[in-house]
């Protein structure tokens, strides 16, 4: 069998993308007693009278025709096939990069949005083995501390990094003011070296603003709030809360890379 065509590829990653799988099921069991594509209309209306949205007949459509045109002799079993993989190929994608929506502030919508302290600290607490939080300010979050302290007395490394350890003219907190003695004292504190952060002509140093989260680099984190009261209850706030190894992998080992080539560097306590 020669080789399907990219165009052709396309358009079946445009159909199983957009067809339920009830819908696909029914396109591929009509597909497996074609012999070869044709571009007869009425071969297809059966079919297209069973996909009732218009997108959807329009993207299967376009498939028939890309179909006709570019491998003709394909079976039409061979097809079904292929949308079936692909249909399956793009849920197991989707189930392993699931996404949360996560928000702090007035509740507009029916939609369900968790709270950012409840993320935070359900990452916390199902860490068994490392977890890394990364923020500009830390202060007052007393919830946080606590599970921080239940995490360390688990085993887990813990890694903090913040825009300054011991409080500043900007961020007046440190870790253990913001975040209490023991556990600046028990994690591996970190900050980014002053002597290694770019500047402007006015000699303006750059900033540690990330604000992130990775537990056992399996849940990934990113939020607009730093470990504050305010940014827990009072501010709006919001962040994307990513369930998948692959994308927590990638985060996690850019930071591994930052310490060992010491642009972030531990801080003694």
């Amino acid at each position: 069998m020669r080789p399907l065509s990219p165009r052709l590829l396309a358009h079946i990653h445009r159909v199983a993308q957009q067809l339920p799988q009830s819908v696909l099921s029914t396109v591929a069991n009509f597909l497996a007693d074609v012999p070869q594509a044709t571009d007869s209309k009425t071969a297809w209306l059966p079919l297209l009278q069973q996909l009732p949205k218009p997108v959807w007949r329009r993207a299967f459509t376009d498939l028939l025709a890309v179909w006709s045109e570019d491998n003709p002799v394909l079976q039409g079993e061979s097809l079904a096939t292929a949308l079936c993989s692909a249909h399956y190929s793009i849920e197991r994608a989707e189930e392993a990069l699931n996404i949360e929506i996560v928000w702090t502030g007035p509740e507009v919508s029916r939609i369900p949005v968790r709270r950012t302290e409840q993320v935070l600290l359900q990452l916390i607490r199902v860490a068994s083995e490392e977890l890394t939080l990364a923020s500009f300010a830390l202060y007052k979050v007393p919830t946080l501390t606590q599970a921080l302290i239940a995490a360390l007395d688990r085993g887990v490394q813990v890694r903090i990094i913040a825009e300054t350890t011991a409080g500043d003219t900007v961020v007046p907190f440190g870790v253990k003011a913001g975040l209490g003695q023991e556990v600046a004292m028990r994690a591996e504190v970190y900050e980014w070296d002053k002597a290694k952060r770019p500047k402007d002509k006015a000699g303006r140093q750059g900033s540690l603003h990330m604000k992130v989260a990775i537990s056992d680099r399996q849940r990934l984190f990113i939020t607009s709030a730093n470990l504050t009261g305010y940014a827990m209850l009072l501010n709006m706030e919001m962040g994307l809360l990513v369930n998948g190894k692959a994308l927590s992998c990638q985060v996690s080992e850019h930071f591994d890379q930052l310490i060992q080539q010491e642009i972030i560097a531990l801080v003694d306590h």
